[in-house]
Order: structure tokens, then C-alpha cells, then sequence
């Protein structure tokens, strides 16, 4: 029977098992009867406290078990949880606060500083069972989370949504999964993204074990990743574990979603991994999670649909007039059902623009995703693009407008334009296009400035999470308009390749240029335009490439090198010495490293070896 509330199947399992173990991670282990006590501790103190249904209690855990136990604590109080990310920059998390009116916040010692002023803070480690009012319990319509998203205003907006919704959300996740290994469930998306939530109450709501990681790209290094049998992730991820042959053994069941999957992704997976279900999945946080399914089969030709809408989700796929569109045709995707939304916490004006009255359902609303789809002759639904500015990296969702009103706050910056360039079918970035405050002489077309770049990418990570920061910036002396004086994106041109040095210093020592060359094999482009200061994402790269970096590295100086090394040791210069004082690498070894990236280095760039300097 499906529960009523997010963690109902958790309580129940805890009570009949709890010797089973609920969390794996690297940082410790816990039962449900241990997730148990300690969340009903919390959920106590957070009564005591005036804590119940209706009150936002703002969560900001680093990714270990307490993480799990803050989040059931604020769920068994009646309450509903606002995740913080501690990574994320402190103007970001002090705005979803006071947006929310949340003035309570769960944390631990470690993550204590991250925490917004003038919030109380409750530290997981100084909790005491208390003797007070009891807990009140959620009701399916209480809020279950609030979760911020990307906003075209500038600003991020909250979407909070109902027990009830979770927990069709959940039902529908049985249904599909139904003939699936879902033993070990892999927790790798931040608690700041939907995604979360059914990866974490899938698994500890049905009693199954929650492998706790990172990101996607820390997978390979758990010491559980054998027990992962499934894993929601993007399909970016996907391909750098592909490209790092680093898919667990023991992966049954891959869910893909956030981002275009290609059927070339879809015939890897199933070619090179033991995994026997691919599905692609949609669906926006208005809906809870998701809201259509497609077991993409590896008999089938052509690129995935998006699959048929859940039995608890109304998806239409219809003409400016809200009317059906004929099958084929083009249409704006609205959604409806038991996982919608009431609308956005304090936007009523925007909340009134999005969901609008459903005409084939009395007293309903749909939310107009500005998504364009198309049905097709199977009764499936084809996803073609959005139609606004809103966009998917990595799975992240996107408003360029937010992106670019930060920069316009940038005093370095006149005007700017942010949009995405696709360089292959599965690498998306983002990129930003500034006209400087400063006028530059002598400049036509778009130029390179690493110096203001990174200035100017240093003020936007403190105020955007890292995956709105821009991972490359081109500057034009002005942007391109349209006839009527608005910016005409179709215009924007290629950003300008990077050959000479960006940044930093060039590289001196054997290690230094061995790494270089690794690096210039990587992101495809010359040794001589890295700076031994010079970050992998100052030079356009992103976190999915740290598998693939971690493990070219450890290979060719024969020692193990992780994605959390690359985490501390961040530019060339501190990997190097690093590299140099643990291992002693010998000239030799250095050396054939450095023939090793040269040679790969001639095959990305279409040249034969002895071409390559």
C-alpha cells in the first residue's frame, strides 16, 4: 500500500527491520532502526522548538548520513524541508531563506559557517532527546520539501510540493520498475534538485539500501559501489562514466533524464555495461519529479521519445489556442495530475501566468512548461526544445535571464548574453558573450580576455551555484541586434579557440608538462595554452571530466589518483607537487607519461605521432 506521506514507507520499514541497513557511504553506515532513532530524536527537539506543518526548516548537511537523518527529522516534525547546499554561494542560500521565511535551519559542525545569518542554527551534534509536545503528523496536502529553481525574473523561485504528490510519485516508481534490481539504489544528485527524492525515498522508503555518494563522477571510488544496482543520473554523467570505464559491475538499471538522450548514449550503455533496463525519463519539478517514462529498448531504432505520460500525470501536447495538437504537429507540453503544484511560494502573478485553467478537466489547472513536443503515431511523445530561455546543463535547469542579470551586476560588465553551445551531442556548456565596461581598441569580432574572464567569474560564484557560473566568456565590442533593437541570439558567434597561454605561469617541471599534456588531451587543445594556475574549470571543463582526468592521470604515473584528489588539488601547480612529494615519480616515468598525452594528443587533433611537438 502506498503511504500517504514522503517517509510513511520509511517509518513502517524501520519499525518491522531495523537491523537492515538504510546508508552506505564512505563516512559510515547506518540501519533504519539506527536512520530511525536518531530522525525521531531530531524530529522531538524540532517540536520542542515550535516546529509543525506549514513551517520551512531549512536543511544544510554535507553529503553523509546525517544528511538523510536531518531530512526525516524535519519530515516525522510535520514540517517541510528547504534544502541548502553548503558548496553554494552564501548570497544564494540567504535568499532562499528569507524568500521562504524559514528561520530555522538543521546542520552539523562541519557545514555550521554555511549557514545564512539570522537564522537559528540546530546542529545535528548537540541534539538531545527532549521531553515535550509530540510531533504532529503531515497530512497528504501538508508541504513534504521546497525546492528553488531558476528564475526568468533574475531570481530563483520555490516550488514547494505535497506529501500526496511524493507519494503518487512513489507508487508510480513501483510500477515502472517493477521488473528492476532496485537493491542499491545510488544517491548522486544534490538535495538541492528533485531528482533527490526519488532517489533517496525509493530506496528508504521501500526498505532497499541507499548507496550515498558525491556526484555521479565519485561513484567509481565508493567502497559500495558494488552494491549499486541503480542509478538516475544525466546523460553527461553517464558518457564520462562510460568514457572513464568506471559503470559499476553490478548496474542494472539506468535512468536517464534532464537532458536529450541520443540513441548512441542508449547503444553504449547497453553495449559496454551489464545494465538490462535503459529509461528515459521527464518531467519539471512542477510536477514532482517526473511525469512521463520510456524503457528505451536496445532493439529499437531511432532517437528516444520521452515515452507516454504516468497513470498520475494528464500531459497535453497543444496549439496556442489550447487545443489538441494534431498528432505530428508541433505543440507547447502542459502538465496536470495528482504530482502538480499549487504554484510558486510568494509569485502569485507568476504562478497565475504558468498554471492556468485545464480545459478538458473541470476545475483543474495544468502548468505550461514551455517545453515544444509533438505525439506521435505511437501515442509516444517526441521532445523538440524549449520556447523561452530556459535551458538544461547537465541536467541543471537554467533561465539565461538569471545568468545574465548577474552579470549585468558585474561593474566590469556594459551588456551581456548568455546561451549554450552544443559542441557534440552529448557536451553541453554555457557560455557568456559581455561587452566590458572598459572599451577595448582594436578589437573585431569576439576576443579572449582570461584575466577579466576569471574577475568576472569570481563575482558571479558568489552569487550563482557553479553550474550557472559561465565556464567560458567571449567579448564583443558590442552584441548583435535584431532589426527592432532586441538582442538576436541567432546571431551570437562562435567563441573564439583558446591557443595561447590564459592564464598563470607555463609549465616548468617534468610534472608540470606532463600534466599539461594530459590536460590538453582532455579538453582538446594546446599544452602551451595551459597555465600551471590555470583551473580545469577556468579552461572550460566541468566535474564530469574529473573521472576521465582522475583516471588518465593515475594510469600514466602508475598510482592511484581520485576525483576528490582533483577536488584539493584543483590547478596544475598544486597537482603537480602533490603528485611529486607522495610518489617520487621518476624523470623516466614523466617521460613516457608525456609520450603517452603527446600521442593522444596527435590523434584528437587528426595528426600522425611524429607530427606532434
Amino acid at each position: 500500500m502506498v503511504s500517504p506521506t514522503l517517509h510513511g514507507g520509511f517509518l513502517a520499514h524501520a519499525a518491522k527491520h531495523p537491523d537492515t541497513a538504510a546508508v552506505f557511504s564512505d563516512t559510515g553506515v547506518l540501519t533504519y532502526g539506527q536512520l530511525d532513532e536518531a530522525s525521531a530524536a531530531l524530529a522531538e527537539r524540532l517540536s520542542a522548538l515550535g516546529v509543525g506543518p506549514g513551517v520551512p526548516v531549512g536543511v544544510c548537511v554535507e553529503r553523509k548520513p546525517d544528511l538523510l537523518v536531518a531530512i526525516l527529522g524535519v519530515l516525522r516534525a510535520g514540517a517541510c524541508y528547504l534544502p541548502l547546499d553548503p558548496q553554494y554561494p552564501a548570497s544564494h542560500l540567504a535568499f532562499m531563506v528569507a524568500d521562504s521565511e524559514t528561520h530555522l535551519v538543521v546542520t552539523t559542525q562541519a557545514s555550521r559557517d554555511a549557514c545564512p545569518d539570522g537564522c537559528t542554527a540546530l546542529v545535528l551534534e548537540d541534539v538531545e532527546t527532549v521531553v515535550g509536545p509530540s510531533p504532529v503528523a503531515s497530512v497528504p496536502d501538508d508541504s513534504a520539501y521546497l525546492i528553488y529553481t531558476s528564475g526568468s525574473t533574475g531570481v530563483p523561485k520555490g516550488v514547494p510540493i505535497r506529501h500526496s504528490s511524493c507519494g503518487a510519485m512513489l507508487g508510480e516508481v513501483d510500477r515502472i520498475f517493477a521488473d528492476c534490481d532496485m537493491s542499491g539504489i545510488a544517491a548522486v544528485t544534490s538535495v538541492c534538485f528533485d531528482l533527490s527524492v526519488m532517489e533517496i525515498f525509493s530506496a528508504l522508503s521501500r526498505g532497499r539500501a541507499l548507496v550515498l555518494v558525491d556526484s555521479a563522477a565519485h561513484l567509481p571510488e565508493s567502497s559500495h559501489a558494488e552494491r549499486v544496482t541503480y542509478v538516475s543520473t544525466v546523460p553527461s554523467a553517464m558518457t564520462s562514466l562510460l568514457d572513464a570505464q568506471a559503470v559499476p559491475a553490478g548496474l542494472r538499471t539506468v535512468v536517464l533524464g534532464g537532458e536529450p538522450v541520443r540513441r548512441s548514449l542508449v547503444d553504449r550503455i547497453y553495449r559496454e555495461t551489464n545494465v538490462a533496463f535503459v529509461f528515459n525519463g521527464y518531467g519539471p519539478t512542477e510536477g514532482t519529479v517526473f511525469c512521463t517514462f520510456k524503457l528505451v529498448s536496445p532493439d529499437e531504432s531511432g532517437e528516444p521519445s520521452i515515452g507516454t505520460p504516468s497513470l498520475t500525470a494528464r500531459v497535453y501536447v497543444l496549439d496556442e489556442e489550447l487545443r489538441p495538437a494534431a498528432v505530428g504537429e508541433p505543440g507547447e507540453l502542459y502538465l496536470g495530475g495528482d504530482g502538480l503544484t499549487w504554484g510558486y511560494l510568494n509569485r502569485p502573478g507568476l504562478t497565475a501566468e504558468r498554471f492556468v485553467p485545464d480545459p478538458q478537466v473541470a476545475g483543474e489547472r495544468m502548468y505550461r512548461t514551455g517545453d515544444v513536443a509533438r505525439l506521435t503515431e505511437a501515442g509516444e511523445i517526441e521532445f523538440m526544445g524549449r520556447s523561452d530561455l530556459q535551458v538544461k546543463v547537465r541536467g541543471k535547469r537554467i533561465e539565461l535571464e538569471e545568468v545574465e542579470a548577474r552579470l549585468a551586476d558585474c561593474p566590469e560588465v556594459q551588456t551581456a548574453a548568455a546561451a549554450v553551445l552544443e559542441q557534440t551531442a552529448d557536451t553541453r556548456t554555457l557560455i557568456a558573450y559581455v561587452v566590458p565596461a572598459v572599451e577595448a581598441s582594436d578589437q573585431s569580432g569576439p576576443w579572449l580576455d582570461a584575466h577579466l574572464q576569471a574577475v568576472i567569474r569570481k563575482k558571479l560564484s558568489a552569487k550563482l551555484p557553479d553550474y550557472m557560473v559561465p565556464e567560458s566568456i567571449a567579448f564583443l565590442s558590442e552584441l548583435p541586434l535584431s532589426p527592432v533593437g532586441k538582442l538576436d541570439r541567432t546571431a551570437l558567434p562562435s567563441p573564439p579557440s583558446v591557443e595561447a597561454m590564459p592564464s598563470g605561469d607555463y609549465a616548468t617541471t617534468d610534472t608540470e608538462r606532463a600534466l599539461a599534456e594530459i590536460w590538453g588531451a582532455l579538453l582538446d587543445r594546446s599544452p602551451q595554452s595551459i597555465g600551471t594556475r590555470d583551473t580545469l574549470y577556468d579552461l572550460g571543463g566541468n566535474s564530469l571530466l574529473l573521472v576521465r582526468l582522475a583516471k588518465r592521470i593515475g594510469q600514466r604515473f602508475s598510482r592511484k589518483v581520485g576525483v576528490a584528489d582533483l577536488f584539493r588539488f584543483r590547478d596544475i601547480s598544486s597537482l603537480a607537487k602533490w603528485l611529486d612529494d607522495e610518489s617520487g615519480s621518476s624523470p623516466e616515468v614523466i617521460e613516457q607519461a608525456r609520450r603517452r598525452a603527446s600521442i593522444k594528443r596527435s590523434m584528437v587533433r587528426g595528426q600522425s605521432p611524429s607530427s606532434s611537438t
